[in-house]
């Protein structure tokens, strides 16, 4: 199932295609092979820059990759100067200006197609939707958000497709999608199937990525990492068979071990498509994404409850408030699980697939009205999967940028102009004896002002990484539990807006009696 682009294409058919060179350059065209179809045209179109068939094969391609679709224009421009072109060519050059970010001329090269009243039924429905996202997206750029991108580097990012990060509450390793070439067979396409990766972090920097093992990527199918709770416990794989009809699975992490996949039950999936899904961190709730007849139009994102007996029940729609006539996708709870990120083609879409948020009101007993997270975050491109830190001040998300290494690479999003709401504390427990394990200990944080307990902390039984989230204020902590080592008294203060510090690093050491 290809999730990266979504666009609907009229090709048409040139005549008088003799020369190998064209032969090849075809081949690679209708294979669906872009990049490869780049590279022979250019050479063509070098030589005969006025050849419709050039031109207009050369836009295509660009339109169907992720190398820079404005490279587009001009071929399109020079199409759209033959008054005996396609109608479609002006449909296209609406794409390209959109990709560019020149709403004002996309309009009108949309509009003008509109008006030949020609052209592929399916682009003509589009094109109204598409003079929608360029007015959002003019909007929408007036008040971006300001945020910076960190590449997560070689050990992570590919030349190739790097997508759909997953990170736990502690942040401690990564999840995601790579369609690298591992000694696996070339598609048609010039692709190869994806594989997901995880990558552990130590000394808070990411390793090198490594492939899961074999009971979770198959040597000759398409599986994708499309969920992960919080607390990093339980994945969900999406497996897709011959005739392209994908399946959810669930995956159980402990540590860095992974459990064997078990598909969900006929509740869940069906006859139709069922692509991501997310599970509540006391896993009573599980959301998931399906194109099954009924919903609002498109992909639809739904619910389920776990029932006495362990199973989920029916399906709910999650309403006309999150779901269009569109598509939506990509359900994604924020850490303390009361606000719901989804990716959808509806509401105010800069173009194709944007990420939204909604939080849960409880006191009216439904989701709020979905907000855009905006420019840069969201783009003319398909913007699917946004996972979001616990302190609410970076997350995680895949991007084509100028920096990158090639295709979709993964990106550490800071938020720079968001309110701070806490403080996120976190290191790793040792001690003076190097022990490995440590089967009792437990922080406790107290409110100075309240003398209330405000919360215990356990560290990670494998990891030794503890973390907890505290809002502005003074506390003390205790640190202790553990039979043969001295217990630990300490005071930590976290400040006002002033002096605040979004992470704190703090490392615990044990000394033995």
């Amino acid at each position: 199932m290809k999730r990266l682009l979504s666009l609907p294409l009229l090709l048409i058919v040139f005549v008088n295609i003799s020369s190998q060179d064209k032969k090849t350059a075809m081949k690679f065209f209708e294979a669906g092979n872009f990049e490869e179809a780049i590279d022979e045209y250019l050479p063509l179109y070098e030589a005969d820059k006025e050849n419709l068939e050039f031109n207009y094969n050369l836009a295509v391609s660009y339109l169907n990759t992720n190398i820079d679709k404005s490279l587009a224009i001009p071929h399109l421009e020079r199409l759209t100067k033959n008054p005996k072109i396609d109608a479609n060519a002006w449909y296209l050059l609406g794409r390209a200006y959109h990709f560019g970010y020149q709403f004002d001329a996309a309009i009108v090269a949309y509009e003008k197609f509109r008006e030949t009243n020609n052209g592929s039924e399916v682009n003509k429905v589009d094109a109204v939707k598409q003079i929608e996202y360029c007015e959002n997206a003019k909007e929408l750029m007036k008040f971006g958000v300001k945020v910076k991108f960190e590449n997560l580097g070689k050990n992570i990012n590919s030349a190739y497709a790097d997508y759909f990060p997953f990170i736990p509450i502690d942040e401690s390793y990564l999840l995601f999608n790579s369609k690298r070439d591992l000694n696996s067979t070339e598609q048609l396409d010039g692709s190869y199937l994806p594989n997901i990766f995880m990558s552990p972090v130590k000394s808070g920097e990411y390793q090198k990525a490594q492939p899961l093992p074999e009971n979770i990527n198959t040597s000759d199918g398409k599986e994708e990492v499309v969920g992960l709770n919080s607390n990093g416990t339980r994945a969900m794989f999406y497996y897709e068979d011959f005739k392209q009809y994908g399946d959810l699975y669930e995956c159980k992490i402990d540590g860095a071990t992974l459990g064997k996949p078990t598909k969900l039950e006929k509740s869940v999936n069906s006859k139709y498509v069922e692509i991501a899904a997310c599970i509540n961190n006391n896993g009573s709730k599980l959301y998931f994404a399906s194109d099954r007849p009924g919903g609002y139009g498109g992909i639809d994102l739904y619910s389920c409850q776990l029932l006495p007996n362990g199973k989920w029940s029916l399906p709910t729609n999650l309403g006309p408030t999150i779901n269009t006539k569109f598509d939506e996708d990509f359900p994604n709870l924020s850490p303390d699980g009361k606000s719901l990120y989804f990716s959808s083609k509806g509401h105010t879409s800069m173009g194709g697939f944007d990420i939204f948020k909604t939080t849960w009101d409880p006191i009216k007993n439904k989701y709020s009205s979905v907000q855009n997270l905006g420019y840069p975050l969201n783009t003319p491109e398909d913007n699917m999967n946004f996972r979001v830190s616990e302190s609410g001040k970076h997350g995680y998300i895949s991007a084509v940028r100028k920096e990158g290494y090639g295709d979709l690479d993964i990106y550490r999003v800071d938020f720079l102009d968001v309110e701070p709401r806490y403080t996120v504390i976190s290191g790793t427990i040792s001690s003076d004896d190097n022990a490995e394990k440590f089967l009792d200990l437990f922080i406790q944080v107290t409110d100075l002002e309240t003398e209330e307990v405000y919360g215990d902390y356990l560290p990670n039984e494998k990891s030794l990484r503890y973390i907890m989230i505290l809002p502005k204020g003074r506390y003390d902590v205790y640190v202790g539990g553990e039979a043969g080592y001295e217990e630990i008294y300490d005071e930590i203060e976290i400040l006002d807006k002033s002096s605040f510090k979004s992470f704190i690093t703090k490392d615990i050491k044990l000394k033995k009696k």
